[in-house]
């Protein structure tokens, strides 16, 4: 008889790539989880993914209602015991004071977690506001750290997880090899697979942080970052028993009543490979942040004294004069009037 393993998914979405609930709830069962939180983005209605997903919840699974929401310090990973955590508008603010946030989830008793702390310059806690004050902030308010993100970890195995990538490192491989070829490139073959084997080793380095900075959290979290149903579960806690409900769930995760933490040891994958798709929409992702950050709106210059004469200009004095006779008190809205046009006869 094969020992049942408690496993719970803590961070998956579902509205950001229109995934349909029945594919959604089918990984969950191929993945045999006891539990899975869904923490769809706050710019895709969590609460909508949240109800789709119960609609139709199978019996024996436990669903976290919860969200990653976009503060000023990152990512924050936010789970409820109920609905109710999706009736606080302020939390699905974009660029939420992180204080504020953490304000709000402990006057709300609710549990939170920074999301990939090392993840992108762009949307990870440690990178944006530095571990001195993440270790502050955790501190603080006693929350946690994501100590394993599935999304980051399937990122390693890009470089040498993916055949046409292989293939590419392989023909750059061949040419160094041989001196002809390495004198006609200039040796930019080797400049090639040094900035390949670099992003791989960058990559682990990110997820290793992660792990080793965890010890400064309250408690951990571990998620898939599922974007695609393949993906669920792919990265999992082990809990040490069955919780019966979102409640006790949640206070397992806090009293760190955990067997294991990474990737899903017990299935066939447990590391997720990227395709191709996954990986260009992951380029586009940092590629787009990175354009918004480098483009800054344009501000609008004052006018100038000319430009102000101009418009003074073009004002018909003899119409104002029409106008101002029927108004009463016109007195006063001439004197006005001779204060803006200085000089120029009435």
């Amino acid at each position: 008889m094969t020992k049942k393993h408690y496993l719970v998914d803590l961070h998956t979405h579902l509205n950001e790539k229109k995934i349909k609930p029945k594919d959604w709830w089918k990984a969950v069962k191929e993945k045999k989880l006891c539990g899975v939180a869904i923490t769809e983005h706050v710019e895709y209605d969590p609460e909508l993914a949240y109800k789709k997903l119960k609609s139709i919840q199978p019996r024996g699974v436990i669903l976290l209602p919860g969200m990653e929401a976009k503060t000023t310090a990152g990512h924050l990973l936010i789970y409820g015991t109920n609905e109710s955590i999706y009736k606080i508008p302020k939390l699905q603010n974009i660029n939420l004071p992180i204080e504020e946030a953490l304000k709000i989830i402990k006057k709300n008793n609710l549990t939170a977690s920074f999301a990939h702390p090392y993840g992108y310059k762009t949307d990870s806690t440690c990178l944006i506001i530095g571990e001195k004050k993440t270790k502050q902030l955790l501190k603080k308010y006693k929350i946690g750290t994501e100590y394993y993100n599935g999304m980051l970890g399937s990122a390693n195995g890009l470089v040498f997880g993916s055949k046409w990538i292989k293939r590419f490192y392989a023909f750059f491989n061949i040419i160094d090899k041989r001196q002809t070829t390495r004198i006609l490139t200039l040796n930019s073959s080797t400049k090639i697979k040094t900035q390949l084997e670099n992003i791989a080793l960058e990559t682990l380095d990110r997820v290793r942080k992660a792990i080793i900075f965890s010890e400064n959290a309250a408690y951990i979290t571990v998620g898939s970052d599922a974007h695609y149903p393949r993906t669920i579960g792919s990265s999992v806690i082990q809990l040490k028993k069955q919780p019966k409900n979102e409640a006790e769930l949640i206070q397992m995760i806090k009293k760190k009543e955990i067997l294991w933490a990474g990737p899903n040891v017990f299935t066939t994958t447990p590391v997720d490979h990227l395709k191709r798709k996954e990986l260009l929409e992951g380029v586009k992702y940092i590629a787009t942040h990175k354009i918004k950050k480098t483009i800054k709106p344009k501000k609008l210059k004052k006018p100038t004294k000319k430009k102000i004469e101009k418009i003074k200009q073009k004002i018909n004095t003899k119409s104002i004069k029409k106008i101002t006779k029927k108004i009463p008190g016109k007195k006063i809205v001439f004197n006005l009037k001779k204060k803006i046009f200085k000089g120029k006869k009435q």
